[in-house]
């Protein structure tokens, strides 16, 4: 543990001391002097200020128990009005910033600023020889395109011809197969026939043969009689020597003899005529046969012709079909010819249009309210109507020209909500301007918009002013009278009893008890001296007009009745 030091007490001031405390002593003296100093100056700040204060609080107390005098005025609640006037700005009834649709150099200008047109009236004219070369163009090119469609018709025409004459060659052709296969027919008859005759031939053939063998057959009987009644002759006719035998025996085998001599003869005749018989058949079967060939070689040559016909047929099928393809190819390209001058035509009439945009015109009746081209200035469509239109303006600073019919003038306005239920369509209205004081121009609603504008709680309402002298001009300031309307009661008060400071827009109302309350107001209207209460007052109280700044919340008062 560290030993305690011994407690030391400090020798008192203006005690002695002596060897080192004396310096010590010095310096707190030097201290005491200031800070007696600084309480006396504080004390002299303080006090004026401590007796101004007990003054303004005395001053204070008086006026709390002095009682103040307030001017007031009894508030009324006021009926709805039978008429609603607004301010209003004009329009012209239609208007619209002419713009180019074609590019180009302005040539000439028929209108200026305050100039009254009519309804396709022109304007200018627009210089724009590279679509007068594109009309040129596309027409040159409906030239062409309807001349290949004459070329396509007369190629369909060519077409339809060969696949006509493919079709006569096809019938001919059937003809003739048909011719072939009949001849065919009769050549297989024919051949038919001839075998029958060769086979008839070969028949007379084996009939003449087996004939020709019978007659040799007798010829050799009749030689061998022949001999025997020779032999038999010759033996008689030496017995006749011997007397052996009469000569009547001998005259008769002499008579046998030359009757087998004269049967030799018959049947050797009989065999030539038999052989020839033969031979004839023989020839007539190689005739026969011959003819058989023939017929084969004809049924061969029919049948080539029918063959060469079918092969006719299958190319003039072929032929027809190909015909009829290329008439089809044929009705294509002059489908596709006629829609390349349909196409074409189309091209035409679109720089037609575009070439009738040379000449600006007038899409209605009315006055040139703004022209911002000149005689040479280039025209661009796509930048003739660049740049910000002001919607309220009728003095346009894009396009060629603006034009506005004022013959009618729009009149418009935002309606309050509360003032929204009578306001109808058709109903008139009375505008008025500065410009003609005490002169009124009558029209009637005829647009009214669906909603209210959600910042201003406000209707918009467009009223139609004939203005046939065309005094009233767009864009003036006009106050718009809406006649037989009917507005609910509001509470109105001075404009000079209303208080605006840091804690709202308040009033001032003397209590039965003639004392200060603060009602905070919601406020409408402003007519001038007046000011339209919405919410916060019910329409009877007393309110301070003028009311003095330093007046408090339950503070008593003097109220004096303001009489107007």
């Amino acid at each position: 543990m560290k030993q305690e030091e011994p407690l030391r007490i400090a020798p008192a001031l203006g005690s002695p001391s002596t060897g080192p405390e004396v310096p010590h002593k010095r310096r707190y003296g030097a201290l005491f002097v200031v800070m007696l100093a600084v309480v006396l100056l504080v004390t002299a700040g303080i006090a004026p200020r401590l007796a101004l204060s007990r003054k303004l609080d005395a001053e204070l107390a008086g006026l709390k128990s002095h009682v103040l005098t307030v001017t007031t005025v009894k508030l009324k609640p006021s009926p709805g009005a039978t008429e609603v006037t607004l301010p209003s700005s004009l329009q012209a009834i239609n208007e619209t910033t002419i713009n180019a649709r074609t590019s180009g150099y302005l040539r000439v200008r028929y209108a200026d600023i305050g100039s009254k047109v009519k309804a396709g009236q022109v304007l200018a004219e627009i210089e724009s020889p590279e679509v007068d070369q594109q009309v040129l163009q596309s027409q040159a090119q409906v030239a062409n395109s309807e001349a290949a469609v004459g070329q396509a018709r007369a190629n369909v025409s060519k077409s339809m011809a060969t696949a006509a004459g493919t079709r006569s060659d096809y019938v001919r052709y059937e003809a003739s197969l048909a011719e072939a296969r009949a001849n065919l027919v009769h050549l297989q008859a024919r051949y038919t026939q001839t075998e029958s005759a060769v086979d008839v031939a070969r028949a007379r053939v084996s009939q003449a043969s087996k004939k020709l063998e019978s007659v040799r057959a007798g010829l050799t009987r009749a030689k061998v009689e022949q001999n025997i009644a020779q032999v038999t002759l010759k033996r008689w006719k030496e017995l006749e020597k011997s007397d052996a035998v009469s000569g009547q025996e001998v005259d008769e085998k002499q008579s046998i003899y030359d009757g087998s001599v004269a049967k030799v003869a018959s049947v050797q005749a009989d065999v030539s005529s038999a052989e020839a018989d033969v031979q004839a058949a023989q020839e007539t079967v190689k005739g026969t046969q011959a003819d058989v060939l023939a017929a084969k070689a004809d049924i061969a040559s029919g049948q080539q012709r029918i063959e060469a016909a079918k092969a006719e047929i299958g190319t003039s099928r072929a032929n027809i079909d190909a015909a009829n393809a290329a008439s089809r190819a044929s009705q294509e390209d002059v489908s596709a010819a006629q829609a390349t001058v349909g196409s074409n035509q189309a091209n035409v009439q679109r720089y037609a249009s575009m070439q009738s945009f040379e000449r600006v015109v007038a899409p209605f009746s009315g006055v040139i309210t703004a022209r911002n081209v000149d005689v040479g200035d280039l025209i661009n469509p796509s930048t003739s109507s660049s740049g910000a239109s002001d919607q309220l303006s009728t003095v346009t600073k894009t396009g060629l020209f603006g034009l506005a019919r004022t013959d009618v003038i729009r009149a418009q306005a935002n309606v309050p909500e509360d003032s929204v239920a009578s306001i109808r369509q058709g109903q008139d209205v009375e505008v008025t301007t500065q410009e003609f004081p005490g002169r009124a121009f009558s029209g009637h609603v005829f647009n009214i918009s669906g909603a209210l504008d959600a910042s201003s709680r406000t209707l918009l309402v467009e009223a139609s002013v004939p203005n046939p002298q065309l005094l009233l001009k767009p864009g003036m300031y006009a106050q718009i009278r809406f006649l037989g309307a009917k507005t609910k009661s509001t509470t109105q008060i001075p404009a000079n009893a209303l208080i605006f400071d840091a804690k709202g827009t308040r009033v001032a109302e003397v209590t039965g008890q003639d004392s200060i309350h603060f009602v905070t107001v919601k406020v409408g209207r402003d007519f001038g001296d007046r000011i339209e209460i919405l919410e916060g007052l019910h329409g009877d109280e007393t309110l301070v007009t003028n009311p003095d700044e330093t007046l408090e919340e339950g503070q008593k008062v003097k109220p004096v009745s303001n009489s107007h």
